[in-house]
């Protein structure tokens, strides 16, 4: 009992670590005094928890101190490819993404690399090369909703991320002699899969040897919607599925020989147990469910049975010591919740029910607590999803996984290539009932700070064994605030987001009941857009259920990149745009055009119905005007735009074409003088944006320059029109915050300390 609590309390400090609002430097002063407090028996769950809290601090810093210096912009390095490269095509081209491990460099290198090499040669894993290569910090677009890369970047403890400009391959002994690591052995069962005709590999690619990178984005995006996302990933259940079949194996085999059944069983099963954590990249789920297998098969060696809850407390505590980062990763939380939520919900309760009833009852007690926890994380929720899961988990755990297994392991015979067919097939009736289930749309959940938290809070205890009273109260509340109405704005008024999709431009526009999209960001060489990315998630995020009218300033890639993802992934009422951009129709975004929302005015002031400007100056300019405020959207116009323009002062501007010298002219400036001059531009663009005589003229105007590449995403409403709300203010996490990253300055929430 003494010391799974302390498991527990050391678990409790090492994760409310990576929750504090700065990475500390305190982390040695909690671990001495949890230290010194532990030596004290009534006190030592708190001796636990402060170990831990400095534990997870220590590893916190340590993750931001690797991040590169400005002088490293531009370095040769040496090292190798670490886990399995993955590769993407999109405009032409092929990307290839890697990490790489530096062993030596031109400039201080303290942690791997995440490097894209455009048309570069196929790579294998363990190989070693030499590269020149161009980095940044490991830093990332910081909006509201969407996935969190900067999360992903510290929780891996990256130096930088960057692109290879060049590189040679070297010979090593282990890459001469063919390679026997286990790296070498992964990519030849990758290699070996992909000769086989499987039309889902990439699903049986992630299923074996965790790389989840090998599956097509479409795919991912069927199984998200349905709700199905987990199966794709290599859960617990799979490695229990190994260590019971190794120790069924073992135990047989001790008793057709002179070796003890018992001994035997837990030997064989511990091997395979490793070798499969090995092969799939020893994961977090992975770890977790071998630190728990190994603690079953140490019970069964010593006879003895241990409460599953100790199990589960040993577990966490083994994976926070050798993975202190890995609460930074929702697979930590879905998959240590998976398992509290079934201890939660049978270890209290006598099991008077059959195997089939259990574990039809186990699956919608995950559901209860899961459907809202995913929904936070994917932001939607299918009304098939629980019936769905009710068909797959099963399918995927009785029969795909062990054909997977099966086949991989004999790989090199045909037995190996028929059991991997089979496994194909399993994929695709799984899919098909996926596709079945993808004609009903999901269901899109509004973000209601914070309240999709307390709703798992409420379904987690509403599962364990209190008083029917207390239950229907806690699913009452649980439910009244899973369909609490978005918050409407009043009408009369505007919500305006610029959102941060580095160097190009994606705005929301929002009234009472209308929305407005202006521009969509860009589409990257990797064939990876905004629009997918960062767009959809902040609209969905909203709870929008369309679009009313989307705006395309103008055809620039950094504009109109991420359109088609929107128009694929959302209802869209109309499609303006400056002009015509290929493969979308669209009507055209010209002057006089106007409309009113909800009492509030927008209208088109560039460019001309007879005009013959093309690109940059094809903008579309948007003027929004509520009862006392303008906000004015310009897209890349310049010079000789503006001087068309006949404007008055604004609240908000959007600055023209990112704050390049080619614009914002000083009559411009003049004015408009607004009271925040908003650029959209990427964290140290090699373009310079925003100029720094750019930035004198709005700032000798009075206004606050806000760059959603030093601040993250930025939020203005005419409800509250004195400030705006950017993503990196000191709320953010450790690892968002400006302060984190080098050559930034603190951004701060409140609009007069802006000024950067």
């Amino acid at each position: 009992m003494v010391v799974r609590n302390a498991a527990l309390a050391f678990s409790f400090g090492a994760v409310a670590a990576h929750w504090l609002p700065a990475a500390q430097a305190l982390w040695a002063c909690w671990m001495c005094g949890g230290v010194a407090i532990a030596l004290a028996p009534r006190v030592r769950v708190l001796g636990a928890v402060l170990i831990g809290l400095g534990w997870g601090a220590w590893h916190g810093l340590d993750a931001l101190d690797r991040r590169i210096e400005p002088a490293c912009a531009e370095a040769s390095v040496t090292g190798r490819i670490a886990g399995l490269p993955s590769e993407s095509h999109g405009r032409g081209t092929i990307a290839r993404r890697f990490v790489f491990v530096p062993e030596s460099a031109s400039c201080e290198l303290r942690g791997p690399l995440r490097l894209m090499w455009l048309d570069g040669p196929p790579l294998r894993s363990d190989e070693h090369w030499s590269l020149r290569v161009r980095l940044k910090s490991p830093r990332a677009g910081a909006n509201a909703q969407g996935f969190d890369a900067e999360a992903w970047f510290v929780r891996d403890k990256l130096a930088a991320t960057g692109y290879v400009v060049r590189g040679r391959r070297l010979e090593t002994p282990a890459a001469a002699g063919g390679g026997h690591s286990v790296g070498a052995l992964r990519q030849g069962i990758r290699d070996r899969m992909a000769e086989l005709p499987l039309v889902h590999g990439g699903v049986l690619a992630a299923l074996t040897l965790g790389d989840k990178s090998a599956i097509p984005r479409d795919k991912v995006d069927l199984y998200r919607r349905t709700g199905t996302m987990h199966l794709l990933v290599i859960s617990g259940l799979h490695v229990g599925i190994v260590t019971a079949f190794g120790f069924l194996a073992g135990r047989a085999l001790g008793l057709v020989t002179a070796l003890a059944p018992r001994a035997t069983g837990v030997g064989t099963a511990l091997a395979l147990t490793s070798a499969y954590v090995v092969l799939a990249g020893a994961g977090l789920s992975l770890l977790r469910a071998f630190a728990m297998s190994v603690a079953a098969m140490v019970a069964v060696l010593s006879g003895r049975t241990s409460a599953p809850s100790a199990a589960f407390a040993y577990a966490l505590a083994v994976v926070l010591v050798i993975d202190p980062m890995a609460p930074l990763s929702s697979g930590f939380w879905l998959s240590f919740g998976a398992v509290a939520v079934l201890l939660g919900f049978f270890v209290p309760r006598p099991r008077r029910l059959s195997w089939l009833i259990s574990a039809v009852v186990a699956q919608l007690a995950i559901a209860t607590v899961f459907v809202p926890a995913t929904t936070g994380i994917t932001g939607l929720v299918h009304p098939l999803g629980i019936g769905v899961n009710l068909v797959a988990v099963p399918t995927v755990t009785l029969l795909l996984v062990p054909l997977a297994l099966s086949g991989v392991a004999m790989i090199a015979t045909p037995l190996g290539a028929w059991l991997l067919t089979a496994a194909d097939f399993v994929v695709h009736l799984l899919e098909t009932v996926l596709a079945f289930a993808d004609r009903i749309a999901p269901i899109y959940v509004a973000s209601h700070d914070g309240w999709l938290v307390w709703i798992v809070v409420a379904a987690a205890v509403s599962l364990l064994p209190t008083s029917r009273l207390a239950r229907t109260l806690l699913m009452a509340t649980a439910t009244m605030v899973l369909l609490l109405p978005r918050p409407a704005l009043p009408w009369g008024h505007v919500d305006v987001t610029v959102l941060d999709v580095g160097q190009g431009t994606a705005v929301l526009v929002e009234t009472a009941s209308h929305t407005l999209v202006y521009d969509t960001g860009p589409l990257f060489p990797s064939g990876r857009d905004t629009g997918a990315g960062v767009v959809l998630p902040a609209v969905r995020g909203r709870g929008w259920a369309r679009i009313d009218r989307l705006l395309l300033s103008h055809g620039d890639i950094d504009h109109v990149g991420g359109a088609r993802s929107v128009l694929a992934g959302m209802p869209v009422g109309d499609v303006l745009a400056g002009e015509s951009v290929p493969g979308i129709g669209t009507q055209p975004c010209q002057a006089g055009l106007s409309w009113h929302w909800d009492g509030v005015a927008f209208s088109v002031l560039s460019p001309d119905s007879d005009h013959l400007l093309t690109g940059n100056n094809a903008s579309c300019v948007v003027m929004i005007e509520t009862a006392s405020r303008r906000i004015l959207l310009t897209g890349d116009i310049e010079a000789i735009v503006e001087r068309r323009l006949r404007v008055p002062a604004v609240d908000v501007l959007l600055v023209p074409h990112h704050g390049s010298a080619t614009s914002s002219t000083a009559a411009m400036v003049a004015a408009t003088r607004p009271r925040f001059a908003i650029v959209a531009a990427g964290f140290d663009n090699h373009f310079g944006h925003p100029h720094p005589h750019v930035v004198a003229r709005y700032r000798n105007q009075g206004s606050h320059i806000v760059s959603t590449g030093a601040s993250g995403a930025v939020r203005w409403r005419s409800t509250d029109p004195m400030t705006v709300t950017v993503q990196r203010c000191v709320e953010s996490p450790y690892w968002r915050s400006a302060s984190a990253f080098p050559r930034s300055t603190a951004v701060r929430c409140e609009w007069r300390t802006l000024d950067h």
